[in-house]
């Protein structure tokens, strides 16, 4: 499974050049990605996503790469962290760890990029790195400064 992926929505891909200082597999098909300061896309962080990367960074600078754009208006899938999923999860606010390739929420308390939705309902409640339903907040998002 991608690190995140659109559960219900229309998505929206744009094209944009990956950062000229990045590396090959900076980040993976799946992973959350956003703009830098330069407008190129790099791993997203904290607060701070732009996207769903559609395609591997390739460490070649200005290669075009398909980003799926967030919005607060669809849900996505993502795996919980390396715990057992609980209803008590519904609800809460997640963020996520930005590990290229394996993005997971938990609940580190920070509060800035998701709303739990709902479980997964392809898991069963207790499953060990299940998946949730989640919306991204508005104020997760960031732009071309």
């Amino acid at each position: 499974m991608a690190s995140v992926e659109l559960w219900a929505g229309n998505p929206q891909v744009v094209w944009v050049e990956e950062a000229s200082a990045g590396s090959a597999n900076d980040f993976y098909a799946g992973d959350l990605v956003k703009y830098d300061a330069n407008g190129e896309l790099v791993i997203a962080t904290a607060g701070a996503i732009s996207g769903i990367a559609r395609k591997a960074a390739t460490g070649t600078a200005g290669t075009k790469i398909p980003m799926e754009l967030i919005s607060a208006d669809n849900l996505y899938v993502a795996k919980y962290k390396a715990s057992a999923t609980t209803e008590a999860l519904q609800g809460d606010t997640l963020d996520f760890t930005f590990t290229a390739g394996a993005h997971t929420l938990d609940e580190s308390g920070a509060t800035t990029d998701v709303d739990c939705v709902m479980l997964d309902p392809r898991d069963d409640v207790g499953t060990s790195g299940g998946r949730l339903i989640v919306r991204f907040k508005p104020t997760a998002f960031v732009g071309v400064k």
